[in-house]
This record gives structure tokens, sequence and C-alpha cells, in this order.
């Protein structure tokens, strides 16, 4: 017999407001840096790198290859420029996306970053990731309540990687006619509805479907998936702690039509990283080919721009 699907969906302030609470209580409200190691699908290791990521909306990446070649990437808001031994790239592989929306420390600057990035701040609904059911900051399509019954979806069903409006399923987790119920903040249930039959101004959606959203889980609203309207999106890996810090122990981008691309933190440090940190001049610096890597930023007074490690 089915039952009924019931879930509390707070107002979209106040879940902002407790995400950057979680991000200052996990030590991520400023400049760090992120030792990783880099592979594609599941092949052995093939880089190594560094992020540095602000809270301000500036990062940089450098991509250091096991045979010499050396990419860098630099992030200023939604803007990415790249680099691979100095020459500049025409398009940029995305391959360093915004880690620093786990950062703000404010309602104020979260709402600012993602409306950076496109997410339309004024949605959020439900939807399963994983094992977990996550928050969705961005689709009115999930968001509650809505005028049209629901196409269900099991957690069994819905992976963390799964778009849980595509591909619905037609079985169970359904009242009798169909709709799942949703217990809103005023104690009031509705059926969350399909994208394809919402009506009025929800309608002003891509053709393609392709909108940015951010993932949180219901329980520590950490934030577990970010949504690019490129159809690029990045999957976080469980909450680790690095002394003071609490981040991600990997994450993985989403390329449609490209190899999955896993980096994997085996460090991270709060650093002081000054604006100057961020620019155009170290993107294009001179590459030392007999550099091991980069430079630590840990230090006061940041020593220097040291080269990122790239993929081959």
């Amino acid at each position: 017999m089915a039952t009924t699907v019931l879930a509390f969906i707070p107002q979209v302030d106040r879940t902002m407001k407790e995400i950057a609470r979680v991000n200052r209580a996990s030590g991520r409200a400023k400049a760090i840096q992120l030792d990783l190691t880099m592979r594609v699908a599941d092949r052995t290791p093939i880089a190594s790198a560094e992020l540095i990521s602000h809270p301000s909306g500036l990062a940089r990446l450098e991509i250091r290859g096991y045979r010499g070649r050396v990419d860098r990437y630099l992030l200023s808001g939604a803007e990415l420029i790249a680099a691979k031994d100095g020459r500049p790239f025409e398009r940029p592989q995305p391959m360093l996306q915004p880690f620093f929306l786990l950062q703000p420390s404010s309602e104020t600057t979260l709402r600012a970053a993602l409306e950076t990035f496109g997410v339309q701040t004024q949605w959020i609904g439900l939807a399963p990731c994983g094992e977990q059911d996550c928050f969705v900051i961005g689709d009115p399509r999930l968001a509650a309540p809505l005028p049209e019954p629901v196409v269900p979806m099991t957690s069994e069903e819905a992976d963390v990687l799964d778009d849980p409006l595509e591909n619905p399923s037609d079985e169970a987790d359904a009242n009798s006619d169909g709709s799942s119920a949703i217990l809103l903040e005023d104690g009031v249930y509705n059926p969350v509805g399909r994208g394809d039959e919402l009506s009025g101004p929800i309608l002003a959606l891509p053709e393609d479907g392709l909108i940015a959203r951010l993932w949180v889980d219901t329980q520590e609203l950490q934030v577990r998936r970010i949504d690019r309207a490129s159809g690029v999106f990045v999957v976080f890996g469980p909450i680790v702690s690095f002394e003071k810090l609490k981040l991600p122990a990997w994450f993985e981008i989403h390329d449609p039509g490209a190899p999955t691309v896993r980096f994997e933190v085996d460090r991270a440090v709060a650093v002081n990283a000054p604006p100057k940190a961020f620019s155009r001049k170290w993107l294009l610096g001179p590459i030392d080919p007999s550099d091991p890597g980069p430079a630590s930023l840990s230090e006061p007074g940041f020593a220097r721009d040291g080269p990122f490690r790239s993929q081959p």
C-alpha cells in the first residue's frame, strides 16, 4: 500500500540564514587553500592541484600534470578565464567551479553570490539526493505549493547525481490521486507539481529546462550539489574535518558529454589571500617546470603567487 510522503519545507530566507550559520561554524567563511588529487572517470590520479577560494567570489586553481603541463584557472564571480603553460585558453574547461558558494557568512552575501550565478533565490523545494533529502534553492518546478499533482520518486530511484525532474517515476510513494503531500511551514498540505504543468509567471524557464540551483541536505544544511545553467553540475562528498575546517572529502564536476572529473581533498588550511592573488598577472605568469608544486599560502603575508598543479 502506497504511503504519503511528508516533508517540512522552511521559508527560503530562513534556510539561507541557517546555511550561512553552518558555513561560519564549519570555518569556511574565510579564504581557504585546498590541496587536491585529480582523477578523470575511474582512472588512476593524473594530476595534483591547488585551489584557493575566497568567500567574496574569487577563486583560482592550478593543476599540475605529472608530465609537466600546468593549467591555471581564475574565477571572479561568474567569469572564468584560464591559461595553459602561461598561454590563454579560448574556451576554458569547467574545471574551476564556484566552491565559494560554500563560504558566505550571512544570508545577504549568500543570496548575492547565488544570484550572480543565476539562482532564483525566491524558490525553495525538496528532492532526494542519494540516501538523503535536500532542500533545492532556485527551481520553481520543485517549489511548494504548486498547482498540479506530483510524479513521485523514491529515494532508491533518485541518486544524488539524478535530476528529480528527469525520467520521473510513476510508481510508489504516491497518494491514490497520484500526488505527494508536502507539509508547509503554515501546516497546510500541498501537492508538488511537474514543471511542464505549471502556469503563470513560473513558466519563465529556459526551453531546455537547465537552470542554476543549490542543493543542501535537510539534516546538516551542508551544500551537496551546485547546478549551473550550462548543464554542468558539481557534487560534493561527505563532510570531513581538517583540524578547524569542515569540508567535503571530495567533489566531482559533471559536464554533459565529458568524463567526470573528481578532485579529492588531501589537505585544507585557512590562508591569507589578498585580491592581487587572483590577478591575470598570476594567471599568465611564467611557469617554473622544476617547481614540484604550489607555494603554501597558510603563512601570513602571502609570500608569492605559487603555481598550481595541472592536468596533463
